[in-house]
């Protein structure tokens, strides 16, 4: 089944747009269109990968604040959503998706990434919920007349309970008919489940309600697929009450519920949500192609800093050859130069990367392969991309000679410059070679831009 869930998932994103590695990090995305929504019935397993402004067509109380607050943008593999709670306000998004009746089990998961956001008191993150009427919501507790029951997550304010300013816990908000007051109950999950600044982290839930009557009740919960909540003994529902199920998905990013003001904005994004009554949905690795490879750990840190990007949805394409045009996007995203009016190439009128390699060119850290051009499809050898790098990130020389193959070769002194701050350790593992002529493959590229990145933020 969690095959098929993600099969599911993959052919939604299929019908998008793919971002392959050398698209522009400054895109923008298309402009919010509001839209209508349809009664087709909902059916599981259920996946929304927020790939165009119609997403929320099959859910149910979009509202006018929705609209304003959120916007298509990148997400963790094509789009995602992206959701802003400005100052003096609370609600960011809340539509619901409805699930088929008589679901009693279910499991969901969506990707989370905090972009920016420091809320100085808890909130609400989507989840599920039975909520049939007003109760189990703005601290009006289930009662036999009105009965209810949710789990939506929450957020605690960044810095909650000792951890870094910049990490902010999460949990469930649940109200149940053992909950201590009138309002939900808080429920941590454990000191793993902290979540980072810009870091798409993958977050899975799992209710089982109770036997009608019993406090047999589960709730679980995973962060990137490590176990980080489990409660058994949970009662949502009174021995009269088996028809109450699951009824609800609530997108929920809410701050507060509270009289403390929100003081500031809050931008965080969401994508690859799916729901299941069969399972666990699970969390697979960004890619798909780059398991084993001995790069891979750092084409995941290059990812997650929003670096690089995939070939395909689900493939990065380790093995093939970084074009002039790809190596500029590259850094064009981790330098961010300014802009320019000047046209420095012939060859790149209308080329994807045109922007990008005048921006490079202008910074002196591009210099053409002839005059007036660019040769934005041509690969890159491993002796120009030393050269990229010493220019880029302005490496001082060095005058270890680190290398027996690069003697008298034009990108000698720019090879030793980065061998010398630990970039580069040499080629086909060994310590005295660097093959300056070899084409550079993008997993290579990553690794070697990953250690780049790391020695200039240091």
């Amino acid at each position: 089944m969690r095959r098929s869930i993600l099969t599911l998932v993959l052919m939604v994103a299929l019908a998008g747009v793919v971002q392959t590695a050398g698209a522009s990090a400054r895109q923008e995305p298309p402009p919010s269109t509001t839209t209508t929504t349809t009664t087709e019935p909902p059916t599981l397993p259920f996946a929304e990968p927020f790939e165009s402004e119609e997403w929320h067509d099959t859910w149910v109380d979009w509202r006018f604040s929705d609209d304003r607050n959120t916007r298509i943008t990148r997400g963790y593999r094509l789009n995602g959503l992206e959701v802003n709670i400005p100052p003096n306000l609370r609600r960011g998004t809340g539509p619901l998706w409805k699930l088929p009746g008589d679901v009693d089990e279910a499991w969901f998961r969506y990707r989370i990434r905090l972009d920016d956001f420091h809320p100085i008191t808890s909130g609400k993150l989507p989840g599920p919920a039975g909520m049939p009427n007003f109760t189990a919501r703005g601290c009006n507790p289930s009662t036999e007349t009105y009965p209810g029951w949710s789990a939506r997550m929450l957020f605690e304010p960044a810095g909650f309970g000792g951890v870094a300013e910049d990490q902010v816990p999460i949990g469930y908000y649940v109200y149940h008919l053992d909950q201590p007051g009138s309002c939900g109950e808080f429920m941590l999950w454990d000191e793993d489940a902290v979540l980072d600044q810009n870091w798409w982290y993958c977050v899975e839930g799992h209710v089982k309600l109770n036997t009608p009557g019993a406090n047999d009740g589960v709730l679980e919960g995973w962060v990137d697929n490590n176990p980080a909540f489990s409660r058994s003994d949970l009662a949502f529902r009174r021995e009269a009450e088996d028809w109450l199920d699951i009824r609800t998905f609530w997108l929920n990013v809410y701050f507060g519920g509270s009289t403390i003001p929100n003081d500031r904005d809050l931008t965080l994004r969401i994508d690859d949500l799916a729901i299941s009554a069969d399972g666990r949905v699970g969390c697979p690795s960004r890619f798909s192609d780059d398991d084993g490879n001995i790069h891979e750990n750092d084409i995941e840190w290059m990812f997650q800093n929003e670096y690089i990007f995939g070939c395909s949805p689900d493939n990065y394409c380790p093995h093939d050859n970084l074009s002039r045009a790809a190596t500029a996007a590259l850094l064009d995203r981790i330098l961010e130069p300014p802009a320019t009016s000047i046209d420095f190439f012939s060859d790149d009128d209308g080329h994807w990367a045109e922007g990008t390699l005048n921006r490079l060119a202008a910074s002196g850290i591009l210099r053409g392969c002839g005059p007036e051009l660019a040769c934005p499809t041509d690969p890159v050898t491993r002796g120009q991309f030393a050269a990229l790098l010493t220019r880029a990130l302005k490496i001082p020389a060095s005058s270890v000679d680190y290398f027996v193959d690069d003697n008298g070769s034009l990108f000698e002194n720019d090879i030793n410059a980065i061998a010398s701050i630990g970039i580069t350790r040499g080629c086909h593992n060994t310590t005295d070679q660097y093959c300056p002529r070899e084409r550079v493959f993008r997993d290579q590229a990553a690794t070697l831009l990953a250690r780049a990145v790391r020695w200039l933020r240091s």
